[in-house]
Protein backbone atom coordinates (compact mmCIF):
# COMPACT_ATOMS: atom_id res chain seq x y z
CA UNK A 1 0.00 0.00 0.00
CA UNK A 2 1.06 3.28 -0.84
CA UNK A 3 2.19 5.75 2.46
CA UNK A 4 -0.38 8.04 3.07
CA UNK A 5 0.97 11.17 4.04
CA UNK A 6 -0.26 14.83 5.59
CA UNK A 7 2.30 17.41 4.00
CA UNK A 8 0.91 20.28 7.11
CA UNK A 9 2.09 23.87 5.62
CA UNK A 10 2.04 27.08 6.78
CA UNK A 11 0.60 30.19 5.56
CA UNK A 12 3.52 31.38 3.70
CA UNK A 13 5.28 32.90 0.50
CA UNK A 14 8.71 32.64 -0.85
CA UNK A 15 11.24 29.98 -0.44
CA UNK A 16 8.77 27.73 2.47
CA UNK A 17 5.82 28.09 -0.44
CA UNK A 18 8.23 26.84 -3.16
CA UNK A 19 9.40 23.73 -0.73
CA UNK A 20 5.93 22.58 -0.39
CA UNK A 21 4.92 22.68 -3.70
CA UNK A 22 8.21 21.24 -4.89
CA UNK A 23 7.54 18.69 -2.07
CA UNK A 24 4.29 17.82 -3.28
CA UNK A 25 4.63 17.41 -6.53
CA UNK A 26 8.00 15.21 -6.08
CA UNK A 27 6.12 12.65 -3.69
CA UNK A 28 2.82 12.77 -5.50
CA UNK A 29 4.89 11.80 -8.40
CA UNK A 30 6.58 8.66 -6.46
CA UNK A 31 3.36 7.42 -6.21
CA UNK A 32 2.53 8.29 -2.46
CA UNK A 33 -1.05 9.13 -1.65
CA UNK A 34 -0.38 13.10 -0.35
CA UNK A 35 -2.88 15.35 0.85
CA UNK A 36 -1.96 18.96 1.43
CA UNK A 37 -3.42 20.57 4.96
CA UNK A 38 -2.90 24.60 4.32
CA UNK A 39 -2.85 26.54 8.04
CA UNK A 40 -4.42 29.93 8.40
CA UNK A 41 -1.93 32.55 9.47
CA UNK A 42 -1.68 33.41 13.24
CA UNK A 43 -3.08 32.83 15.28
CA UNK A 44 -5.98 30.98 13.44
CA UNK A 45 -2.60 28.56 12.47
CA UNK A 46 -2.11 27.12 16.13
CA UNK A 47 -6.51 26.32 16.80
CA UNK A 48 -6.18 25.10 13.03
CA UNK A 49 -3.66 22.57 14.05
CA UNK A 50 -4.34 21.61 16.80
CA UNK A 51 -8.28 20.66 15.76
CA UNK A 52 -6.53 18.84 12.89
CA UNK A 53 -5.00 16.45 15.55
CA UNK A 54 -7.72 13.95 15.71
CA UNK A 55 -7.41 13.91 11.65
CA UNK A 56 -3.84 13.76 11.30
CA UNK A 57 -3.71 10.57 13.55
CA UNK A 58 -5.60 8.84 10.14
CA UNK A 59 -2.09 9.17 8.31
CA UNK A 60 1.14 7.01 7.76
CA UNK A 61 3.23 10.40 8.26
CA UNK A 62 2.74 13.89 9.07
CA UNK A 63 5.36 16.25 7.38
CA UNK A 64 5.24 19.58 8.57
CA UNK A 65 7.07 22.53 6.75
CA UNK A 66 8.05 25.41 7.70
CA UNK A 67 10.71 24.68 10.29
CA UNK A 68 8.16 24.54 13.50
CA UNK A 69 6.51 21.98 14.66
CA UNK A 70 2.67 22.91 15.12
CA UNK A 71 0.46 21.36 18.38
CA UNK A 72 -1.03 18.98 16.02
CA UNK A 73 1.70 16.71 15.73
CA UNK A 74 1.77 15.71 19.49
CA UNK A 75 -2.09 14.54 19.17
CA UNK A 76 -0.53 12.67 15.97
CA UNK A 77 2.52 11.16 17.73
CA UNK A 78 0.41 10.17 21.00
CA UNK A 79 -1.58 7.97 18.73
CA UNK A 80 1.74 6.31 17.01
CA UNK A 81 1.85 8.42 13.83
CA UNK A 82 5.20 9.41 13.01
CA UNK A 83 5.82 12.89 12.50
CA UNK A 84 8.54 14.42 10.28
CA UNK A 85 9.84 18.39 10.41
CA UNK A 86 11.43 20.32 7.64
CA UNK A 87 13.78 22.96 8.56
CA UNK A 88 14.56 25.95 6.74
CA UNK A 89 17.30 27.96 7.69
CA UNK A 90 19.40 29.05 10.76
CA UNK A 91 16.14 28.76 12.71
CA UNK A 92 17.81 29.96 16.11
CA UNK A 93 19.68 32.77 14.59
CA UNK A 94 16.73 34.47 12.75
CA UNK A 95 14.43 33.71 15.37
CA UNK A 96 16.11 35.27 18.14
CA UNK A 97 17.15 38.15 15.30
CA UNK A 98 13.42 38.71 15.62
CA UNK A 99 13.25 38.52 19.24
CA UNK A 100 15.73 41.48 19.91
CA UNK A 101 15.15 43.53 16.74
CA UNK A 102 11.39 43.47 16.31
CA UNK A 103 10.00 46.23 14.98
CA UNK A 104 6.15 45.06 16.47
CA UNK A 105 6.18 43.53 19.78
CA UNK A 106 3.57 40.93 17.77
CA UNK A 107 6.39 39.86 16.06
CA UNK A 108 8.49 39.28 19.06
CA UNK A 109 5.64 37.08 20.84
CA UNK A 110 5.71 35.02 17.86
CA UNK A 111 8.94 34.63 17.41
CA UNK A 112 9.90 33.44 21.32
CA UNK A 113 6.84 31.13 20.96
CA UNK A 114 8.23 29.38 17.95
CA UNK A 115 11.72 28.81 19.50
CA UNK A 116 9.34 27.10 22.85
CA UNK A 117 7.73 25.07 20.12
CA UNK A 118 10.79 23.66 18.63
CA UNK A 119 12.89 23.47 21.92
CA UNK A 120 9.84 21.52 22.92
CA UNK A 121 9.76 18.93 20.73
CA UNK A 122 13.45 18.24 20.42
CA UNK A 123 13.45 17.88 24.34
CA UNK A 124 10.76 15.51 24.29
CA UNK A 125 11.30 13.75 21.47
CA UNK A 126 8.29 14.25 19.25
CA UNK A 127 9.62 15.17 16.09
CA UNK A 128 10.69 11.14 14.53
CA UNK A 129 12.90 13.17 11.55
CA UNK A 130 14.23 16.19 10.61
CA UNK A 131 14.64 17.10 7.12
CA UNK A 132 17.92 19.83 6.23
CA UNK A 133 19.10 21.67 3.38
CA UNK A 134 22.52 20.83 3.96
CA UNK A 135 24.74 19.44 6.90
CA UNK A 136 25.76 22.75 8.60
CA UNK A 137 21.97 23.66 8.81
CA UNK A 138 21.27 20.74 11.03
CA UNK A 139 24.14 21.63 13.11
CA UNK A 140 23.35 25.08 13.94
CA UNK A 141 19.70 24.15 14.69
CA UNK A 142 21.44 21.28 17.32
CA UNK A 143 20.17 18.26 15.03
CA UNK A 144 22.67 15.93 15.71
CA UNK A 145 20.21 12.40 14.85
CA UNK A 146 17.19 11.25 12.91
CA UNK A 147 17.82 13.67 9.49
CA UNK A 148 18.19 13.27 6.57
CA UNK A 149 19.52 16.15 4.31
CA UNK A 150 17.43 17.24 0.87
CA UNK A 151 19.26 20.10 -1.14
CA UNK A 152 17.23 22.21 -3.24
CA UNK A 153 16.45 20.87 -6.70
CA UNK A 154 14.57 21.36 -9.82
CA UNK A 155 12.83 19.03 -12.20
CA UNK A 156 14.32 18.74 -15.32
CA UNK A 157 11.44 19.86 -17.25
CA UNK A 158 13.10 23.45 -15.78
CA UNK A 159 16.63 23.38 -17.23
CA UNK A 160 15.75 24.74 -20.75
CA UNK A 161 18.59 25.46 -23.09
CA UNK A 162 18.97 29.85 -23.75
CA UNK A 163 20.92 31.34 -26.14
CA UNK A 164 22.53 34.82 -25.62
CA UNK A 165 24.87 37.04 -27.59
CA UNK A 166 27.26 39.23 -25.95
CA UNK A 167 29.21 42.11 -27.71
CA UNK A 168 31.35 45.08 -26.68
CA UNK A 169 28.09 47.47 -26.11
CA UNK A 170 26.39 44.92 -24.13
CA UNK A 171 25.67 46.24 -20.03
CA UNK A 172 26.51 43.41 -18.14
CA UNK A 173 23.48 42.25 -15.87
CA UNK A 174 24.52 40.83 -12.36
CA UNK A 175 21.26 40.30 -10.18
CA UNK A 176 20.99 38.73 -7.04
CA UNK A 177 17.46 38.12 -4.48
CA UNK A 178 17.39 39.29 -1.52
CA UNK A 179 14.46 37.75 1.41
CA UNK A 180 13.25 38.69 4.87
CA UNK A 181 15.68 36.64 6.77
CA UNK A 182 18.36 37.67 8.63
CA UNK A 183 21.11 35.09 9.27
CA UNK A 184 25.05 35.06 9.52
CA UNK A 185 25.15 32.14 6.54
CA UNK A 186 23.31 35.31 3.91
CA UNK A 187 24.86 37.92 2.57
CA UNK A 188 22.85 40.99 2.93
CA UNK A 189 22.09 44.51 0.49
CA UNK A 190 24.75 46.07 2.10
CA UNK A 191 27.57 43.25 1.40
CA UNK A 192 25.72 43.04 -2.34
CA UNK A 193 26.79 46.67 -2.60
CA UNK A 194 30.46 46.81 -1.68
CA UNK A 195 30.57 43.58 -3.98
CA UNK A 196 28.91 45.84 -6.60
CA UNK A 197 31.22 48.91 -5.83
CA UNK A 198 34.62 46.94 -5.75
CA UNK A 199 33.94 44.91 -8.89
CA UNK A 200 32.70 48.33 -10.73
CA UNK A 201 36.35 49.86 -9.83
CA UNK A 202 38.30 46.80 -11.38
CA UNK A 203 36.19 46.36 -14.41
CA UNK A 204 36.52 48.20 -17.73
CA UNK A 205 32.87 46.67 -19.02
CA UNK A 206 29.47 48.72 -18.20
CA UNK A 207 28.01 46.84 -15.65
CA UNK A 208 23.96 47.04 -13.76
CA UNK A 209 23.78 45.01 -10.38
CA UNK A 210 19.73 44.28 -9.82
CA UNK A 211 18.64 43.36 -6.33
CA UNK A 212 15.45 41.93 -5.73
CA UNK A 213 14.05 42.02 -1.98
CA UNK A 214 11.00 41.93 -0.69
CA UNK A 215 11.97 44.99 1.27
CA UNK A 216 12.25 47.07 -1.06
CA UNK A 217 14.39 50.13 -0.16
CA UNK A 218 17.28 52.36 -2.12
CA UNK A 219 20.81 51.62 -2.22
CA UNK A 220 23.92 53.79 -3.78
CA UNK A 221 25.41 53.49 -7.48
CA UNK A 222 25.56 50.90 -8.93
CA UNK A 223 23.06 48.94 -7.45
CA UNK A 224 19.37 49.10 -8.39
CA UNK A 225 16.92 47.41 -5.71
CA UNK A 226 14.11 46.21 -7.39
CA UNK A 227 10.41 44.79 -5.85
CA UNK A 228 9.85 40.60 -6.85
CA UNK A 229 7.53 40.35 -9.81
CA UNK A 230 5.41 37.80 -10.94
CA UNK A 231 7.32 34.41 -11.71
CA UNK A 232 7.06 34.54 -15.66
CA UNK A 233 8.83 37.95 -15.34
CA UNK A 234 11.31 36.75 -12.82
CA UNK A 235 12.67 34.45 -14.88
CA UNK A 236 13.06 36.40 -17.78
CA UNK A 237 15.18 38.47 -15.76
CA UNK A 238 17.25 35.69 -14.25
CA UNK A 239 17.49 34.16 -17.78
CA UNK A 240 18.89 38.11 -19.15
CA UNK A 241 21.03 38.22 -16.42
CA UNK A 242 25.27 37.78 -17.55
CA UNK A 243 25.25 36.67 -13.59
CA UNK A 244 23.72 35.56 -10.87
CA UNK A 245 25.20 36.50 -7.14
CA UNK A 246 23.88 33.57 -4.70
CA UNK A 247 23.83 35.20 -0.93
CA UNK A 248 24.09 31.71 1.15
CA UNK A 249 27.83 31.50 2.78
CA UNK A 250 27.68 27.96 3.59
CA UNK A 251 27.50 24.83 0.86
CA UNK A 252 24.19 25.35 0.72
CA UNK A 253 22.63 26.86 -2.72
CA UNK A 254 19.69 28.24 -2.70
CA UNK A 255 16.52 27.55 -5.50
CA UNK A 256 16.97 31.14 -7.12
CA UNK A 257 20.36 30.13 -7.96
CA UNK A 258 18.91 26.63 -9.34
CA UNK A 259 16.87 28.56 -11.10
CA UNK A 260 19.06 30.34 -12.95
CA UNK A 261 21.64 27.85 -13.53
CA UNK A 262 18.80 25.73 -15.03
CA UNK A 263 18.29 28.77 -17.43
CA UNK A 264 21.65 28.82 -18.03
CA UNK A 265 22.64 31.93 -16.26
CA UNK A 266 26.01 31.04 -14.73
CA UNK A 267 26.38 31.34 -10.50
CA UNK A 268 28.84 33.15 -8.53
CA UNK A 269 29.00 32.23 -4.95
CA UNK A 270 31.30 32.99 -1.88
CA UNK A 271 31.21 29.81 0.06
CA UNK A 272 33.57 30.08 3.86
CA UNK A 273 36.71 27.93 4.28
CA UNK A 274 35.17 26.09 6.88
CA UNK A 275 32.12 24.86 4.47
CA UNK A 276 34.44 24.32 1.54
CA UNK A 277 34.87 20.65 1.71
CA UNK A 278 31.23 20.40 1.85
CA UNK A 279 30.19 21.75 -1.82
CA UNK A 280 28.98 19.47 -4.29
CA UNK A 281 29.76 21.58 -6.78
CA UNK A 282 33.45 23.16 -7.85
CA UNK A 283 35.17 25.95 -9.40
CA UNK A 284 34.33 24.65 -12.74
CA UNK A 285 31.06 24.51 -12.40
CA UNK A 286 29.96 28.29 -10.12
CA UNK A 287 32.37 30.92 -9.83
CA UNK A 288 33.14 30.34 -6.55
CA UNK A 289 35.92 31.72 -3.98
CA UNK A 290 36.20 31.11 -0.15
CA UNK A 291 36.87 34.81 0.44
CA UNK A 292 35.27 38.10 -0.39
CA UNK A 293 38.30 39.28 -1.71
CA UNK A 294 38.55 36.20 -4.11
CA UNK A 295 35.17 36.75 -5.30
CA UNK A 296 35.58 40.04 -6.18
CA UNK A 297 38.85 39.52 -7.86
CA UNK A 298 36.55 36.37 -9.93
CA UNK A 299 33.38 38.44 -10.78
CA UNK A 300 35.90 40.73 -12.14
CA UNK A 301 37.70 38.47 -14.10
CA UNK A 302 34.38 36.88 -15.58
CA UNK A 303 32.99 40.33 -16.71
CA UNK A 304 36.30 41.29 -18.16
CA UNK A 305 35.76 38.13 -19.91
CA UNK A 306 32.01 37.72 -20.21
CA UNK A 307 32.15 37.02 -24.15
CA UNK A 308 34.44 33.60 -23.84
CA UNK A 309 33.76 32.70 -19.96
CA UNK A 310 29.88 33.23 -20.09
CA UNK A 311 28.88 29.84 -22.37
CA UNK A 312 31.45 27.42 -20.50
CA UNK A 313 30.00 28.62 -17.07
CA UNK A 314 26.47 28.62 -18.55
CA UNK A 315 27.06 24.81 -19.95
CA UNK A 316 28.78 23.41 -16.86
CA UNK A 317 26.37 24.96 -14.31
CA UNK A 318 23.42 23.57 -16.78
CA UNK A 319 25.05 20.21 -16.26
CA UNK A 320 25.58 20.19 -12.69
CA UNK A 321 21.90 20.94 -12.15
CA UNK A 322 21.14 17.85 -14.63
CA UNK A 323 23.77 15.64 -12.76
CA UNK A 324 23.28 16.75 -9.03
CA UNK A 325 20.21 18.65 -8.13
CA UNK A 326 17.29 17.55 -10.22
CA UNK A 327 14.54 15.42 -8.11
CA UNK A 328 16.00 12.22 -9.37
CA UNK A 329 19.34 12.92 -7.58
CA UNK A 330 18.27 14.16 -4.53
CA UNK A 331 15.15 11.75 -3.65
CA UNK A 332 17.01 8.40 -2.63
CA UNK A 333 18.11 9.48 0.48
CA UNK A 334 14.73 11.36 1.46
CA UNK A 335 12.18 8.40 0.52
CA UNK A 336 14.23 5.63 2.24
CA UNK A 337 14.35 7.90 5.26
CA UNK A 338 10.49 8.85 5.24
CA UNK A 339 9.36 5.03 4.64
CA UNK A 340 12.77 3.95 7.67
CA UNK A 341 10.65 6.17 9.95
CA UNK A 342 7.19 4.49 8.43
CA UNK A 343 8.47 0.66 10.30
CA UNK A 344 9.85 2.32 12.83
CA UNK A 345 7.07 3.66 14.91
CA UNK A 346 5.74 1.61 16.80
CA UNK A 347 1.48 1.20 16.51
Amino acid sequence: MPMHIALVTPSAVGGVATTQNKLYRGLVGEGFHVDLIKLRSLPYAVVDDFLNGKRLAEYDLVLYTGSIPWPGHILAKLTGTPTALFIHGFLYHELSHVLLHGESLRGRLVAAAFITLFQASKYFNTVDLYICRSLTTCENNKISKEFVLLPHWVFPEEVRISIRRTSDNDIIRVVTYMSYAESPRLLNTSDFVALAQAVRRVTSRRVEFIVISPRGGSAPDPVRIVKPMPREKFLALLESAHLYVERCIDEELGHVSLEALAVGTPVAKLTHRRYWDRQDYGEEDLIVAPTFRGLIERIAEYINNVDSYYDYYSRRGREFVLNKRVWSAVRGPFLAALRRVEDEVPF
